[in-house]
């Protein structure tokens, strides 16, 4: 696992050896979106791929690509439309392997409600629904960001309910997201961020499971490339199952890299 993860970043970063010096708009977190929106008619080609590691016993890795196209329809509106794929391999615990497989198709509408600077707080909204054949997944989000000078700081509220389509049973879950990020030079950041992940029986009916997790940030960006990339830590959850951290229903460690081509 080690030997891919470092293949891919050594591959990205021979990208951007071999890319233009030039700068475009910036993606400085993995776990939440700035109030940014593509120019209109821009658009732009997004690999991710999001990396959960750790249970409670055995081994467990799960994979979870996604390649998505975005394209900015107004100045204040971007579209996107994306395929999620899935993988598992475990051994030793109660968690089944899966191969790599299509998961689900999704429809994401993100609009900014005033321009950059015009408010105290740069707000955002986001709305974002998937397919999956036997899931419907609907995922609203409340998006605030703000700048000053070299510092870059952003809040995300998001919302998301699971619906089965045979039998109509529901599950939902809402995570608080919130980064920090410095601008080094004009083309490498670093940052730090934290996400907090409660999962609910029904809809938002009554807490199963809570897990809050840290780690660093890092981008780098050209006029035709970025790459970003996060290692997170769970810090806590519960119900806990080992050392106050919730592993049955959260990993240990959580990894997610996101590769952009602007077209």
């Amino acid at each position: 696992m080690t030997n891919r993860i470092t293949f891919f970043v050594s591959s990205v970063l021979m990208l951007f050896v071999l890319s233009t010096n030039n700068y475009a708009d910036r993606k400085y977190f993995t776990r939440s979106y700035l109030a940014n929106t593509l120019p209109q008619r821009a658009m732009e080609i997004e690999v991710w791929n999001t990396m959960r590691i750790g249970k409670t016993e055995g081994y467990y890795y799960r994979m979870q690509p996604r390649f998505e196209l975005e394209y900015g329809a107004t100045d204040r509106l971007t579209t996107s439309f994306y395929f999620n794929f899935n993988q598992v391999t475990a051994s030793e615990n109660s968690f089944n392997s899966n191969p790599l497989e299509f998961s689900s198709s999704s429809l994401e509408l993100r609009y900014r409600l005033s321009d950059p600077g015009e408010l105290f707080i740069d707000p955002a909204l986001y709305f974002e629904f998937s397919y999956g054949g036997a899931e419907l997944e609907y995922e609203p989000k409340i998006i605030l960001s703000k700048r000053i000078g070299d510092i870059i700081t952003v809040i995300n509220l998001n919302a998301e309910i699971e619906r089965k389509v045979i039998d109509y049973e529901h599950e939902s879950n809402f995570e608080l997201t919130a980064g920090v990020a410095y601008d080094l030079s004009h083309n490498i950041a670093i940052g730090l961020e934290f996400t907090n992940h409660r999962n609910y029986r029904d809809i938002f009916e009554s807490e199963k499971n809570q897990a809050t997790f840290l780690g660093p940030t890092f981008n780098i960006q050209t006029e035709e490339l970025y790459f970003t990339i996060n290692f997170l830590k769970q810090i806590g959850g519960s119900p806990a199952t080992k050392s106050g951290l919730d592993l049955d229903g959260h990993e240990n460690y959580e990894i997610r890299t996101i590769l952009g081509i602007n077209l």
